[in-house]
């Protein structure tokens, strides 16, 4: 079964922007490593994470997420199962996303999320597009 959970958080002032960087690096590299699908992003101490795949693994991951120190303040947005992944592959970004990423797999995430969870919607939108300029 498989299973998205989304945050947000708030990065601990201490750390730089080549540890954010670094971070990027490793978290991309580990989380397509193991079929682990989503986006991270980073902008103004901010983290905002949507995390798809296996339902055990992605909870796992996420227990992880809460012990780790370079970030606290995490607020779950949602934690459900869902039919399929909306992303092909693990993104991160940092700062704010610019023209150069393709939107298109965040902007199929946004419409999946608007027609099965409207309640949810407007928050995850809104959360998105502090991170990013939607095209």
């Amino acid at each position: 079964m498989w299973r998205t959970i989304s945050y947000v958080s708030t990065a601990d002032p201490s750390l730089t922007n080549a540890e954010v960087n670094e971070l990027f690096k490793f978290v991309k590299k580990n989380n397509n490593s193991k079929n682990i699908t989503g986006i991270l992003m980073y902008s103004d101490g901010n983290f905002f994470q949507v995390l798809e795949g296996e339902k055990d693994q992605i909870q796992s991951l996420f227990e992880k997420i809460l012990l780790d120190s370079r970030h606290y303040d995490v607020i779950k947005i949602f934690d459900r199962a869902i039919p399929n992944c909306s992303f092909s592959q693990y993104h991160s970004s940092f700062i704010v996303l610019g023209e150069k990423y393709n939107h298109k797999e965040l902007q199929h995430f946004l419409r999946e999320e608007k027609s099965h969870n409207p309640d949810n919607y407007k928050n995850i939108s809104y959360l998105a597009n502090k991170f990013m300029k939607l095209s």
